[in-house]
């Protein structure tokens, strides 16, 4: 290792900076937002298992990073024009959103299982 080069220690803290850099900025604060979102849709639901929660914060991220300008352009053609952070609010409503329509989905999946089954989910 040359004198150049810089340790683990340098190298971890270049990461944390990393990370939050990208917190502060645009894309981390719409990806927290969706966490929170489909944080709060795992809290209100009936079952609670911590699988279910850990998917619901990752999948209202995501939901958050790419449904974000589409739920902002349906809040803006709701309420009408808006001020302050409204981007915030967007990523939040999409991740909630998101995480109803997955729900949503899954179980009309699981019940046309059923229905082909015959009643029984282990088919």
């Amino acid at each position: 290792m040359t004198d150049n080069e810089p340790g683990l220690f340098q190298q971890v803290l270049f990461y944390i900076a990393m990370i939050g850099a990208w917190i502060a900025g645009e894309a981390g604060r719409a990806a927290l937002a969706g966490a929170a979102g489909g944080f709060v849709r795992w809290l209100t639901s009936e079952r609670r298992r911590i699988r279910d929660g850990v998917v619901s914060v990752v999948a209202g991220a995501l939901m958050a990073r790419y449904a974000s300008p589409v739920m902002l352009a349906l809040l803006e053609r709701w309420l009408g024009e808006m001020s302050g952070d409204v981007a915030g609010a967007a990523g939040f409503a999409a991740g909630l959103a998101g995480m109803s329509l997955a729900k949503l989905i899954l179980g009309a999946i699981d019940a046309n299982v059923r229905r082909i089954s015959g009643g029984s989910p282990d088919a």
